[in-house]
């Protein structure tokens, strides 16, 4: 075989998973319930094949997307303004998301993973944000939201609900919910759902890649998968902690006096923080459990405790603000030290905020 049709082979090879990652990501869209994880087939495609799959993978469901939407406009009667947000929304997110793990190989080594996964999650918290407020200010929404809440009402009175029970779901409406969850989403929900979104598709995506390398050798081309991800190494700025410290004063000033848009901007602020935070209390356990030899089976039931904890209303409480406090502490208190007859610690190599 001659070295032009070698070359072709591997390009058809590396365009099937491709391929096959972008019908997946576009299933799991349109299916409602499992959209949630509909960037994971871009994360499986990086770590599992080249960086060039990742984003073949994001061209080919992009442009598939935007045939089903247009589609969707012609066939079904979605207006222009639906499709067009659909494009975008799946579109931008997409390549969020696929920066974060596959970003040419410059910026891969100027910016590290947890630099453009915070960077990536407020920009998809933006577009998320733009995305609610265009959809909650449609009329045809708030019919629908009406009409949501009028059955969940007829249910409730055909329970035989008690009097102060009923007087609380009578106060309720559409324009109470949608007020509380604008609120909510402008002052971090947003910010906090994206984060959410990014890590658990590609956590599943490295787990899923990491399980089938076990099967298969890995092939030439492939990027090796990272012996540990960034949250091994991950450290907060001291800085930090003077900006959170700042944003929690100021955010109680502006609640006093109320500056309504200073207010949302810092409560931004203030919640990345926390979440940077909590994220170096994740790292300092996951230090802390890498000192044991965990057998198999005792890391799929810890995984099974910690979600079971995440779903318990006060355990959740005391885990989170654990955590976060945990994250904190390590400003003062060197928790990862290491050994004395250990190897140097890298804590640049994840470190956030300067």
């Amino acid at each position: 075989m001659y070295p032009e049709n070698v070359k072709s082979d591997d390009k058809r090879k590396s365009l099937f998973p491709a391929m096959l990652g972008a019908g997946i990501s576009l299933f799991l869209l349109r299916t409602g319930v499992f959209a949630f994880f509909f960037l994971v087939p871009f994360g499986f495609v990086f770590y599992k094949y080249k960086y060039r799959s990742a984003w073949a993978a994001f061209l080919f469901a992009v442009l598939g997307n935007t045939i089903l939407a247009a589609g969707a406009f012609a066939l079904r009667g979605i207006s222009l303004t639906d499709t067009l947000w659909d494009i975008c929304y799946f579109g931008l997110m997409s390549f969020i998301f696929t920066g974060i793990l596959a970003p040419p190989p410059v910026l891969s080594v100027k910016f590290k993973e947890a630099v453009r996964f915070f960077f990536g999650s407020c920009l998809g918290a933006l577009l998320l944000t733009v995305l609610f407020l265009q959809v909650s200010s449609s009329p045809v929404f708030l019919e629908y939201l009406n009409y949501l809440l009028s059955v969940v009402f007829q249910v409730d009175s055909s329970l035989g609900t008690d009097a102060v029970q009923g007087a609380m779901f009578g106060g309720v409406s559409a324009e109470v919910i949608l007020g509380t969850v604008r609120t909510v989403m402008l002052c971090g929900g947003s910010l906090v759902s994206c984060v959410l979104l990014f890590a658990i598709c590609r956590q599943i995506g490295f787990f899923l890649a990491s399980f089938t390398f076990r099967k298969a050798p890995l092939p030439p081309e492939a990027v090796p998968l990272p012996e540990a991800s960034f949250l091994a190494v991950f450290r907060v700025n001291p800085v930090v902690i003077w900006v959170f410290s700042v944003s929690l004063f100021l955010v109680v000033l502006t609640r006093i006096t109320r500056l309504e848009i200073p207010e949302i901007i810092l409560w931004n602020i203030l919640i990345l923080c926390v979440i940077l935070y909590f994220t170096q209390g994740l790292a300092i356990l996951r230090f802390f459990l890498s000192r044991f030899a965990l057998s198999p089976f005792t890391r799929v039931f810890l995984i099974v405790v910690l979600v079971i904890v995440l779903f318990s209303p006060f355990l959740n409480a005391l885990l989170l603000g654990g955590l976060f406090l945990l994250g904190v502490v390590e400003n003062w208190v060197p928790l990862r030290a290491p050994k004395k007859n250990g190897p140097p610690s890298t804590p640049e190599a994840g470190n956030i905020g300067g």
